[in-house]
């Protein structure tokens, strides 16, 4: 069917055209609502993590536990994404996704520890199946943009971890009720599962990952690549986690108030945002990975490094220092993105660093409430994140050198040292 056009217009778009567009930017819209949702849950326990003890009243192994499950789900459930992209189609396995984070969120508003940590594991492990999926809805929507739009993302992700800690306490004090003030954290979710639910996306856009077109994750573990990005991830995830679910407390513990301890944590979470943007536009603009490796992972660092010699002589320093260490996420992501040839064998490096990354950093919030349950102090547990930092750095270093990805092609010029 042609159309015509009169002197002076611009034919009309086909409708095949102009639905893809308005997919496109559908999905777009989307993509950034499952940004903003994945860190809210997370942010906002690890402020209220004092409060919620000392109302629902549970000892020092659910107060480590809590801010280990959003990792062990990540680990867990992180290995279902691929299957149910395989299975449904990657559209519908993100709305799966957030159906669970929505009904998890909504779970903790009970004021009891088991609806706690039952929400918890439901709501992180639609969070988890979000994190693997989403940098192939890039690769798989926009191609050609993998980079920008990954800074974009994260940077929406770092802005809803800023907002959680840094209204979750005034939001529960209004509220009268910890619990109560984790739950609203539920309504960006909700909000993000109904746009959602409207992406129809062409399936020249997004097909279903089955057939010869699906790639497993073990694949890419065969591979140097594969192994290093898992690397990486796992030593970056356990930093950021470990700090995340225990930095408000630490701060606590040396007699900051809860707000300002808060704000510290929003401060982490913030300051990676004008840093994520600079990254990855230096990086696309030079195809230079080592030099922003090494300051992330220098950053983490130096940052972990004062809050074990004095946490609050500079905290804020050290709380923005350690946020541009955070940029080690979207980095990594970045590489994970723009890797493989299509958004199959994006999707299986996704879940391979993911699910086997989050496996290891699981251990980080867990092990860091232990010892310091066992020492009554700060001051091991600060030092045993100063020596996986330093892990951080060294495996950046030799990832960043590396010029192969056996079994993963990227499209167009690789980055390089």
């Amino acid at each position: 069917m042609t159309s015509i056009a009169t002197a002076g217009t611009r034919p009309a778009p086909s409708i095949d055209s102009a639905g893809r567009r308005r997919a496109g930017w559908l999905a777009g819209v989307g993509i950034v609502l499952i940004a903003f949702n994945l860190r809210l849950g997370i942010s906002s326990a690890a402020a209220l993590l004092e409060a919620l003890r000392g109302a629902l009243g549970f000892g020092s192994v659910t107060a480590s536990l809590l801010p280990t499950l959003p990792t062990l789900c990540f680990a867990g459930a992180g290995l279902t994404a691929s299957p149910l992209a395989r299975r449904f189609g990657t559209e519908r396995a993100v709305l799966v996704a957030l159906f669970a984070l929505a009904a998890g969120l909504g779970v903790r508003a009970v004021p009891a520890t088991w609806a706690l940590l039952t929400g918890t594991v439901l709501g992180m492990s639609g969070l988890a199946v979000g994190n693997v999926l989403l940098p192939a809805l890039l690769r798989a929507h926009y191609p050609h943009r993998v980079s920008m739009l990954t800074g974009v993302y994260t940077t929406v992700m770092a802005l809803g971890a800023t907002l959680a800690a840094a209204v979750a306490v005034p939001v529960a004090d209004g509220l009268d009720s910890p619990s109560f003030g984790l739950a609203v954290f539920a309504l960006p979710a909700v909000l993000a599962l109904l746009v959602w639910s409207l992406v129809r996306a062409p399936h020249a856009l997004t097909p279903k990952q089955g057939g010869t077109t699906y790639v497993s994750p073990w694949t890419m573990a065969r591979t140097r690549f594969g192994r290093l990005v898992t690397a990486y991830f796992a030593l970056q995830a356990l930093n950021c986690y470990a700090l995340v679910g225990w930095l408000p407390t630490l701060l606590s513990d040396q007699g900051m108030s809860r707000g300002g301890a808060g704000a510290m944590l929003a401060i982490t979470q913030g300051a990676g945002i004008p840093a994520t943007f600079g990254l990855l536009a230096f990086v696309r603009a030079t195809g230079r990975l080592r030099p922003a490796f090494v300051l992330v992972s220098a950053s983490m660092l130096i940052g972990f490094t004062g809050l074990l010699l004095a946490p609050v002589a500079l905290p804020v320093l050290w709380a923005a220092t350690v946020g541009v260490g955070f940029c080690s996420f979207p980095l990594v992501l970045s590489v994970i993105g723009g890797s493989g040839s299509g958004a199959a064998e994006t999707t299986a490096l996704s879940t391979l660093a993911q699910s086997l990354g989050y496996a290891v950093a699981a251990t980080g919030p867990f092990a860091l409430g232990l010892m310091h349950g066992a020492t009554g102090g700060w001051t091991v547990p600060m030092a045993a994140l100063v020596v996986t930092a330093v892990g951080q750095l060294l495996v950046g270093l030799v990832l960043s050198a590396n010029r192969g990805a056996a079994g993963a092609a990227e499209p167009g010029p690789r980055p390089t040292a």
